[in-house]
């Protein structure tokens, strides 16, 4: 993988003959809460031309033998339209299912069957009991198992911990790996979108002192609002399922309800598309928005006018509150 630093917090991802610029929002396809089949958000995704999607390996393990095959040939034609592929590491599906039989070795079944040009490591969640030391050793051993499993591709060294400690984590790894991209839940940086805000700055600071450039993925991210916070303070990458289970409104970057779409007026080329079902209509939508949602801000921070975005969706006063937590007034 390179990385090509066009303008602050801009990025150009280049790896296997694909790119895409960040900041970027990937979506990511799951059972969870699906509307309908698994293969059919491929069609999705290779419609809209949508530059990276994330695929869940538990639901990939889960497939028929024919279904597998078939996905496999469908990547393979991913990788000529130069769509990057993520690959999660089944944890959120075997969380959610109640399935304590996921474990790395079904991980190592899935990579041995697909090519993703990034996967992330294996979870080791934080347990106060063990300590920081214990908890940074198997964390990098766990992302180093993650990494001899792949045939190809890049680690994304994924982190757990709880707000206070989670810089301090963060570098403990960053130093002994030297990892290219480093993710953590948004759902552990704090219960607020600004003490979040401040989690990821704070994050950031550490990962700035290294002198390289390291990506900064928020998992379970979608919400266009916080994207613009986190983006302003640090972040560079953001993924989650809401893309296809509740619908954003374009003017206000807000999301609401799935079913909630004819209650506003939208003239993109999905709300414009005729004998199409609501379902694969919205999810389209959706996508488009965050095509163009990030086109803005990406436009916004290469001519220094990322201020103007900030407000047109958050307002001067959160605007001034936000720099003012993450210390950048």
């Amino acid at each position: 993988m390179h990385i090509v630093e066009q303008f602050s917090r801009s990025f150009l991802i280049e790896t296997s003959g694909k790119s895409f610029e960040t900041p970027l929002f990937i979506p990511a396809i799951s059972s969870i809460k699906a509307n309908w089949e698994f293969l059919e958000y491929l069609d999705l995704i290779e419609m809209v031309g949508y530059p990276a999607f994330l695929l869940s390996a538990y639901d990939i393990y889960k497939l028929e033998e024919s279904e597998k095959e078939t996905l496999t040939k469908r990547l393979s034609s991913f990788a000529e339209k130069r769509i990057s592929v993520f690959l999660d590491n089944g944890n959120y599906e075997g969380y959610w299912y109640n399935d304590k039989t996921w474990t790395l070795d079904k991980l190592e079944a899935v990579l041995d069957i697909v090519n993703p040009d990034f996967c992330f490591s294996f979870d080791v969640f934080w347990d106060k009991e063990k300590g920081f030391e214990k908890h940074v050793e198997e964390t990098i051993t766990s992302i180093a198992k993650t990494a001899g499993m792949q045939k190809t591709g890049s680690t994304i060294a994924l982190i757990h911990a709880i707000p206070e400690i989670f810089p301090k984590v963060t570098r403990g790894i960053v130093d002994y790996l030297n990892p290219e991209i480093i993710a953590i839940p948004e759902r552990e940086l704090g219960f607020s979108v600004f003490e979040k805000a401040q989690t990821i700055s704070k994050i950031r600071v550490e990962l700035e002192k290294t002198k390289r450039s390291i990506l900064l993925h928020i998992l379970g991210a979608g919400s266009p609002i916080s994207i613009l916070i986190y983006t302003l303070s640090g972040a560079d990458t953001y993924d989650a399922i809401d893309w296809s289970n509740s619908f954003i409104d374009p003017e206000t970057a807000q999301r609401f309800d799935f079913s909630h779409r004819d209650l506003v007026e939208c003239y993109c080329k999905a709300c414009k598309m005729k004998k199409v079902p609501y379902n694969y209509q919205t999810a389209t939508h959706n996508l488009l928005f965050y095509l163009e949602f990030f086109d803005g801000i990406r436009d916004s921070v290469r001519n220094e006018k990322l201020d103007q975005i900030l407000v047109k969706y958050l307002g001067e006063r959160n605007v001034s509150k936000m720099k003012k937590m993450v210390e950048l007034e």
